[in-house]
């Protein structure tokens, strides 16, 4: 995957957008860059990535376990960023508004929320959010790549 679009929506490679966050080479420098990188480990099922930035005061006991489980049900497709709120880039807090599309059970879903992130010693984690889930109306073309990530065309693979 490393010179392919990067799973953030970003029109650079993985390679030199997420992917040197999710294996550790190098820290996030805002809560966006987090969100971002925390959403293609979604996709990527990079599990451990989300709990270690999951701040630890909001971990929960079995957090891996559950993701782990979530797998195959969930499939990422997409993340918009609404809008980033940080008063600087010394902040310890911000605020990150987005949209992030799935599919489960082949339904369309979106995760519309209000994230809140801390800095602490240096990182950026993910304290909480509030979120909300809705069915989606996904405009997806016959000749677009699947949604599940397969490599295949839609018409190919999962054509609804």
């Amino acid at each position: 995957m490393n010179n392919s679009f990067c799973p953030c929506g970003s029109p650079q490679p993985y390679s030199q957008c997420c992917e040197p966050f999710i294996k550790k080479s190098m820290k996030p420098q805002t809560a966006e860059q987090l969100m971002r990188s925390r959403f293609s480990a979604f996709c990527l099922s990079e599990h451990q990535y989300l709990v270690d930035t999951h701040h630890p005061s909001q971990r929960e006991i079995n957090e891996l376990r559950a993701l782990q489980e979530s797998k195959g049900t969930t499939h990422w497709i997409k993340l918009i960023i609404h809008q980033t709120q940080q008063d600087s880039v010394k902040s310890q807090t911000a605020r990150v508004e987005f949209s992030a599309f799935f599919n489960e059970k082949n339904q369309f879903f979106e995760l519309r929320e209000m994230s809140n992130f801390i800095q602490d010693r240096g990182q950026w984690f993910y304290l909480d959010g509030n979120p909300s889930i809705q069915p989606a109306d996904l405009k997806l073309k016959r000749n677009d790549s699947c949604w599940c990530k397969s490599g295949k065309k839609l018409k190919h693979c999962h054509s609804l």
